[in-house]
């Protein structure tokens, strides 16, 4: 019969562009689909109802999903379950072959069409009982040396494990991780988690390139760039571990692909590696050091934390909430580490007669939280002899309104600098137009 009707039909959409776009989409966004060097298994995608594992251009588009349920169902599926699809919700394509036969001259012929129907993951349903994940039996055990490098990177990003993508969120200061146990090796593992934190090097909190801070598109040269940079701080950090022999091929085929679309730019490979250096040498908290045989000498640290801004007269003087609030308008509000969108936390920096010495930005956080280590709010008032500090961060919302949260962490910080002999003179929120001290609102104990 002839099915010229349902071959229009059919191509109305063009399913191979679909499937490109998508798939630009995910690259576009930071995700390679292929470059996966963790297992599928049992949690590869798959069909809730049948249980058949998806396959080819499939499995790489439901992987880049990031989903922790390596579950699927159509629409249809969805409703014979007496489920429903959560508001808001958008579904993934997944294509397959259709065949059609066709009579012409007496002769049956047999033409293939790509398909495409929609799925969604289970975890996108609402009534539809979750099986418990299938069990985990990885090989991956820890590497203490990798362990201690994660451990002891100054000002380290958030690492969530989870899901099955691998990626650093710039915005957010996060790293995602997929289950360390869904690896091939505790090797690769940790290269994978070398490149994100290499990634997270160039933040405005810690190296600041442009790579990172700036947006950029997919397939451009300064995206090649952080990729190649990327992976050469990888191959580094798993060099200094003597990880290097299981992970610098799969890093060197990756970098070939990057050095393939920037192929006539003869500097990239130096300058690449030397911000792969600059980046591990961060991640170590190392000092670049010269190259060649050197005479053994004693250093003599200083503190460079400090950010010593001239101020006229009228601004030294922090005794009062406003004299705070005028600082960070001034100087911090400046700076191009700032983001008004995220919350913010510095450190005043008071000699005895409370007049302003420097400050120091101890961490950038989301929307509405971030992370407050008490070692790294008195690190810098320690060795630079401050006498006193001011607690400041701004409420991207513009509201100065202190959370249950602020007013935790301001009487943990009390408790550590009374340990130190370095008082907390105030927490100061700032918001927009206004701001509020802590102190003020009765929050602050002898």
């Amino acid at each position: 019969m002839r099915v010229d009707d349902q071959k229009a039909s059919y191509l109305k959409k063009d399913v191979y562009q679909l499937i490109t776009d998508r798939i630009i989409s995910l690259l576009e966004s930071g995700t390679v689909p292929w470059h996966r060097p963790w297992k599928g298994g049992s949690l590869a995608p798959q069909n809730f109802i049948s249980r058949k594992a998806y396959r080819g251009i499939n499995l790489f588009l439901l992987n880049a999903a990031g989903f922790a349920s390596p579950f699927w169902l159509t629409f249809k599926q969805v409703q014979s379950l007496d489920a429903r699809i959560k508001k808001g919700e958008k579904s993934f394509p997944v294509v397959f072959w259709k065949i059609f036969e066709e009579a012409e001259n007496g002769e049956t012929k047999k033409i293939p069409f790509l398909r495409y129907h929609s799925v969604f993951n289970i975890a996108q349903c609402e009534g539809v009982t979750v099986p418990a994940s299938p069990e985990i039996h990885g090989n991956f055990h820890p590497i203490a040396k990798c362990e201690q490098i994660v451990a002891h990177m100054p000002r380290c990003p958030t690492i969530e494990h989870g899901g099955g993508r691998a990626c650093y969120s710039p915005l957010q200061d996060r790293i995602n991780m997929p289950e360390a146990t869904l690896f091939e090796s505790s090797e690769k593992y940790y290269n994978t988690l070398f490149h994100e934190l290499t990634h997270a090097t160039g933040h405005v909190s810690r190296l600041n390139r442009k790579e990172i801070t700036d947006l950029i598109q997919f397939g451009s040269n300064p995206y090649s760039r952080e990729e190649l940079v990327a992976e050469m701080g990888a191959a580094f950090l798993s060099g200094h571990c003597e990880i290097e022999n299981t992970t610098l091929s799969q890093s060197a085929g990756y970098i070939q692909n990057w050095l393939e679309r920037l192929k006539d730019n003869r500097k990239l490979v130096v300058h690449a590696a030397a911000q792969a250096q600059k980046a591990c040498d961060f991640i170590l908290d190392v000092q670049p050091q010269e190259e060649g045989p050197v005479q053994y000498a004693s250093k003599e640290y200083k503190v460079v934390a400090l950010r010593e801004c001239p101020l006229p007269d009228t601004m030294q003087l922090c005794d009062n909430p406003q004299s705070a609030a005028d600082y960070w308008r001034s100087q911090v509000v400046q700076a191009p580490y700032f983001n008004p969108e995220v919350e913010c936390l510095i450190v005043l920096h008071l000699n005895t007669r409370r007049r302003i010495k420097g400050h120091h930005l101890v961490s950038i956080g989301t929307l509405d939280t971030m992370v407050v280590h008490v070692r790294e709010v008195f690190r810098t008032a320690i060795i630079a002899a401050s006498s006193a500090v001011v607690l400041m961060h701004n409420h991207p919302s513009g509201e100065p309104t202190p959370s249950e949260a602020d007013v935790k962490t301001t009487r943990d910080l009390i408790r550590a600098g009374q340990i130190l002999k370095i008082e907390v003179l105030d927490h100061v929120i700032v918001g927009n137009p206004n701001h509020c001290s802590l102190r003020e609102l009765g929050y602050f104990y002898n």
